[in-house]
């Protein structure tokens, strides 16, 4: 270089320059002028050594804003602005020009009134506005039409969801499981008194599979079952149990197949009810049956088997012919004794007991019932102690069917006690009651035998109780007279030592109020 430009060169570029290896760019300004230049420097190596350094320095050009070149440049550019315009003018009406048809894809019915025609000077461009105007109308029209139908649609949506609730509430109501499946067996519905027996979330069951839910062989099998003459007729109900959720009770499955308008099968819907207390019912009524067979036939084949041998002359002598004679009579008064309190007890399970109550004089009442036990009492060698205030409060009772219930409490302390024993009959005043007590010195109750006492035909298997005749209905009658009368019955007993009944019935003053 010049060595007026070279002196004019900064020594710090300059030595970058030289002592650079690479190829390096550099802008700076000469030494006394406001001249930017651009600078490019690359070392030159021969044999491995550096042999020089090229540099090459360049002044930017200087260029006018109303230059030629500029001005031709914008020149250039205005030109083919315009034919842009222009043509886009063209191509957009052209494009236009098919909207003039959209008109034609509405009903009639719906065209919106159209405006007044053009002059004949009117541009093709305002013709096809027109068009464009009619058929935004048009549009604006389907619109609010769908916005109307939209309406109507998330009104009944919300009417549909509403009685989905109800129904779903109705469902959770009734005391029964239900459970509702598609076609596939997963789970669309499920009542809460299913969940709680099967300790489950409604979220965590519905949509899974029937047998991810359910987790019982023979619901799932029964469930499974799906062609056509099954599903006309609904399989049979079947009754099944579910050990770990509910040990101890039983279940009755019944499955309906549920159909659309044209029969073909759109889920099942599986019912789960709790029979438990129905199959106790049903198997004490076949036990009360076969007890009052048994009690039947006992006094039936006494009458039958005396009444035989009579007719056949087999007894002649007349001793004989007055004890079968009087066996006879006294099994006929227990058959119908035993018919008499059987249709006590049912009218008493039926509602359809009928109690008269009315003012009892407790001296009578108590007078009656010791004068039905005296002449056994007097056979049996038994004393009958006798426990009575002097003044005795009145009772409003059913004084048959109580003097009843008394008379079965004595007649039981009469029949297992044993002979030279005693009995005590006493009556007491408590609080707004009047409690009878009978006390005896029998062979008494086994602990086992207490909480059964009041069963139906229940009998303990103590031989001193079993080889006295009797049928088990007589506490189960009087507890149920009792309660009839609002009072309470107690028994306390000890085997070997003997009973202790406690008979409450409410004085006639807790009815009538105290003066």
């Amino acid at each position: 270089a010049p060595g007026d430009v070279a002196s004019r060169i900064p020594p710090q570029v300059q030595i970058a320059s030289l002592y650079n290896p690479t190829l390096m760019t550099q802008q700076f300004k000469m030494l006394g002028m406001d001249t930017e230049v651009y600078e490019f420097s690359k070392p030159i190596f021969e044999g491995g050594r550096k042999a020089g350094t090229i540099r090459l320095g360049l002044l930017p050009p200087l260029v006018s804003v109303f230059s030629r070149e500029r001005m031709t440049i914008i020149a250039l550019m205005a030109y083919f602005f315009i034919a842009a315009l222009v043509l886009g003018y063209y191509v957009i009406l052209l494009r236009l020009k098919h909207l003039k048809n959209i008109s034609k894809s509405f009903p009639e019915e719906q065209h919106p009134a159209t405006a007044s025609p053009r002059e004949k000077g009117d541009s093709e461009l305002q013709t096809v506005i027109d068009g464009m105007e009619q058929a935004v109308q048009k549009v604006r029209s389907q619109i609010q039409q769908t916005k109307e139908e939209n309406l109507a649609l998330i009104s009944r949506l919300g009417v549909a969801r509403f009685e989905q609730t109800q129904i779903s509430g109705i469902l959770d109501a009734i005391p029964f499981g239900i459970i509702v499946t598609d076609t596939r067996d997963n789970v669309v519905f499920i009542n809460q008194y299913l969940l709680k027996l099967l300790r489950r979330k409604r979220e965590d069951v519905v949509d899974r599979p029937l047998a991810a839910v359910i987790a019982n062989p023979e619901i799932i099998s029964c469930a499974a079952q799906q062609d056509n003459t099954q599903r006309s007729t609904n399989p049979k109900p079947i009754e099944t149990t579910f050990l770990e959720l509910a040990p101890g009770e039983r279940f009755q499955v019944t499955i309906a197949y549920l159909t659309d308008h044209r029969q073909e099968l759109t889920g099942k819907m599986i019912s789960i009810r709790n029979i438990t207390i129905a199959k106790m019912a049903e198997e004490s009524q076949q036990q009360f049956i076969a007890h009052v067979a048994h009690e039947l036939r006992t006094p039936l084949t006494n009458i039958k088997s005396y009444s035989e041998m009579l007719m056949d002359g087999e007894v002649t002598d007349r001793e004989m012919q007055r004890e079968f004679y009087n066996t006879i009579n006294a099994e006929t008064d227990r058959l119908a004794s035993l018919v008499h309190t059987l249709l006590n007890i049912s009218k008493i399970e039926m509602g359809s007991m009928t109690v008269n109550k009315g003012l009892v004089r407790t001296d009578w009442f108590v007078d009656g019932c010791l004068l039905a036990i005296e002449a056994t009492a007097r056979d049996k060698h038994l004393t009958i102690e006798r426990r009575m205030p002097d003044n005795l409060p009145s009772l409003l009772a059913d004084k048959e069917l109580l003097q009843g219930a008394i008379i079965n409490v004595l007649g039981n302390a009469l029949k297992y006690t044993p002979e030279h024993g005693k009995i005590t009959f006493a009556i007491s005043d408590q609080d707004e009651a009047v409690a009878f007590e009978v006390i005896d010195s029998g062979y008494g109750i086994a602990a086992e035998d207490l909480p059964h006492i009041f069963e139906k035909f229940y009998r303990s298997s103590d031989n001193n109780i079993t080889a006295q005749k009797g049928s088990g209905l007589g506490l189960a009658i009087t507890a149920e007279i009792v309660h009839l009368h609002g009072g309470h019955i107690d028994v306390q007993s000890h085997a070997g030592v003997g009973t202790h009944v406690t008979v409450r019935i409410p004085k006639a003053e807790h009815y009538l109020g105290k003066a």
